[in-house]
């Protein structure tokens, strides 16, 4: 009964001129599909594909020439009915037609392979391994509001990378290979408002491996987290550092830049004390109340994650995807004679 009132619910909030298909995996769902791969393959340019949480793992998918929406519930919903995350093993993304797909609120077990070169978006997920950039000029991409859960970005050899935006992320590593290879064909790469963090000790884990080079930092937190090695030509503005083994990677013995930063002082988030063990934990209250990184950004925000009250940009809405879901579901007469009528109350919410 519940699948049957959470896809129909789902069904209504269609667009006029797209479809919306929905998966699961689970069994005796009334989903459309069982496996992402059919619903990718039965949709056209503009569709939208809902992928309901399940306890078992999802097969990998190829979009390929298709510009396609594909929504999962989060990487820890708070759905009160089948309140699991929808785990993808893979995701291939191909073809000049599918400029400005998104994927939203998956977590991704394995590998993200990018082959359409513009305009992918990335909102909402948990990366728990590496995303390639293949071949070719990337531009327009973006990541937003995810969990990089040790989880890296590569960009093969001769790789253009352009007008890139990482905002409003986790980025948790504890080895040497950081969050981000070989940046080193860039332009217009900008990492605002991330929160940067890893294991507590002496060994610092870099931010980047191989040679990343002119990118652009604002409003960051770095905590245990090297911003220097690996980077050059960067500039930075108005970050904050603490215990990152290089608290200044903003200085020109670096070959970088910068203006209004904060070296190795404590950021003073709520639970500040978890991140400085090392806690891998995005649920941790990542909030400012006072210190040198309250209120001390360029755009008068706080630095690290943002909280803002409206839009997508607020850390504490980013476990959860902004598809409606059912919160709550009353049967007033669950006995009822035949040809009789079954009297159902659900209320539906919005995550924002």
């Amino acid at each position: 009964m519940r699948q049957i009132f959470l896809f129909v619910f789902l069904s209504l909030c269609t667009g006029m001129y797209a479809t919306v298909r929905t998966v699961s995996n689970n069994p005796g769902s009334l989903a459309q599909y069982s496996t992402i791969q059919a619903a990718v393959n039965a949709s056209s340019n503009g569709d939208t594909i809902y992928v309901q949480g399940s306890a078992s793992r999802y097969n990998g998918f190829n979009i390929t020439d298709k510009r396609l929406t594909v929504i999962g519930p989060g990487w820890l919903p708070l759905q009160n009915f089948l309140a699991f995350k929808a785990i993808v093993d893979t995701i291939v993304i191909s073809g000049n037609n599918s400029k400005n797909t998104e994927i939203q609120g998956l977590d991704v077990f394995m590998t993200v392979t990018i082959n359409t070169h513009d305009s992918v978006r990335f909102i909402r997920n948990q990366f728990e391994s590496a995303i390639y950039l293949p071949t070719g000029t990337y531009n327009g991409l973006v990541f937003q509001d995810n969990w990089f859960d040790e989880a890296w970005l590569s960009a093969s050899a001769g790789v253009n990378v352009i007008n890139i935006l990482i905002q409003n992320n986790i980025l948790y590593a504890t080895t040497t290979n950081g969050n981000f290879m070989s940046l080193t064909n860039s332009q217009n790469i900008l990492f605002d408002h991330n929160l940067w963090y890893g294991p507590s000790g002496t060994n610092t884990a870099p931010c980047f491996a191989g040679i990343s080079k002119n990118l652009l930092f604002t409003n960051n937190i770095f905590v245990h987290r090297n911003a220097a090695s690996g980077n050059t030509f960067s500039v930075f503005n108005k970050n904050i550092t603490f215990g990152a083994g290089v608290n200044n990677p903003w200085d020109s013995i670096y070959s970088n830049s910068g203006a209004g930063n904060i070296a190795n002082q404590d950021p003073q988030m709520f639970n500040q004390d978890s991140v400085n063990a090392g806690h891998n934990n995005p649920l941790l209250n990542f909030t400012i109340a006072a210190g040198p990184a309250n209120t001390s950004g360029t755009d008068g925000k706080d630095m690290g994650l943002m909280y803002d009250p409206v839009g997508i940009l607020n850390w504490s809405n980013t476990r959860m995807s902004r598809i409606p879901y059912i919160y709550s579901m009353n049967i007033s007469n669950p006995s009822i004679a035949p040809n009789g009528t079954l009297s159902v109350q659900d209320e539906a919410r919005k995550n924002k």
